[in-house]
């Protein structure tokens, strides 16, 4: 469903992706991690179009629907929670508002004259919302607003009133009320209470769609996820399995280039012995100069001191 195709980016002299390659595919559920500025919010503008790779490619299937929760929750005053996540759908919540004024209107006396008018707009707004499934959609919308530990006084009320953290919330139930294809979810868990995290993390596993989470609640992410994609030193390196698995295979995977690295000490050292040894003894000449050119095609395994693994 997405799919990342040799992309690069770089962030003013800082280099985010090298020609870096992943995919994810409808019903995974993949968790994305990375040290805090390794380009993970990078990542999710440029699959959701907000910004382009400097190079390589970004594709999506066609007339997917993708979901993207950010930290970034924007206004959402002058209306109720309900409200504000309906409008993650659609226009459904304009239509309820209208209809609510147009009843409003209908025993008004003051507008009697123009009671035909009002009732015949009323009629084509009660259609439309009735098209777009209004009325199960403002249960739904209140269903995962309580399973965010909504009440229902805070459920009418105006966001604007509300908490950063309680925004926060209405922000994420407006991206699971959608019903996307695919959710992006930077940082989901953030703001829950114990409650919530239970809710959530059990509405995210019966979600059939593509899924690519952070958090930096481990224990939440390991319980969702069936695989793992790092960013790392510019590339995205992908593991089927939870966190826990990836970091049993990386561990492995470091320990074998350890000896892979200190198996090629061994031999540089014999093989720079042997040189140093014979170089001036014209006997020898051939001998060394072949281990000369040897030495000069060998791939080297470096270690490397921050992390201390090894790269080749």
């Amino acid at each position: 469903m997405i799919r990342l195709d040799n992309i690069s980016k770089q962030n003013g002299h800082q280099i985010l992706f090298i020609d870096a390659s992943m995919g994810v595919q409808k019903g995974e559920k993949v968790g994305l991690v990375g040290p805090n500025g390794a380009g993970k919010t990078t990542l999710f503008r440029m699959i959701t179009g907000q910004e382009p790779p400097d190079d390589g490619l970004v594709v999506t299937d066609p007339g997917i629907r993708i979901g993207y929760f950010s930290q970034d929750v924007g206004e959402m005053s002058g209306q109720s929670a309900v409200a504000a996540v309906m409008d993650g759908v659609g226009p459904v919540s304009a239509l309820a508002a209208e209809m609510a004024s147009l009843e409003a209107a209908m025993v008004d006396p003051d507008q009697e004259g123009q009671l035909d008018a009002v009732m015949e707009r009323y009629g084509e707004v009660l259609e439309r919302f009735q098209e777009l499934d209004g009325y199960a959609l403002d249960a739904r919308a209140r269903e995962v607003l309580a399973g965010l530990s909504f009440s229902q006084e805070r459920m009418d009320g105006d966001v604007g009133l509300l908490s950063g953290g309680w925004k926060m919330r209405v922000a994420l139930a407006r991206i699971l009320l959608m019903r996307a294809d695919a959710m992006l979810l930077d940082e989901p868990s953030n703001h829950l209470d114990l409650e919530s995290l239970i809710w959530l993390e059990a509405f995210l596993k019966n979600y059939e769609g593509a899924l690519l989470m952070t958090s930096h609640d481990r224990a939440f992410m390991n319980r969702i996820i069936g695989k793992v994609v790092e960013i790392d030193g510019g590339q995205l390196i992908t593991c089927s399995g939870d966190l826990d698995f990836y970091d049993q295979q990386r561990a492995l995977g470091e320990a074998q280039r350890q000896a892979q690295y200190e198996r090629q000490q061994a031999m540089l050292a014999k093989e720079i012995k042997f040189i140093e040894r014979f170089k001036a003894r014209a006997s020898h000449a051939a001998q060394v100069q072949s281990r000369v050119k040897k030495l000069d095609k060998i791939v080297y395994v470096v270690r490397c001191f921050e992390t201390g693994g090894v790269r080749i």
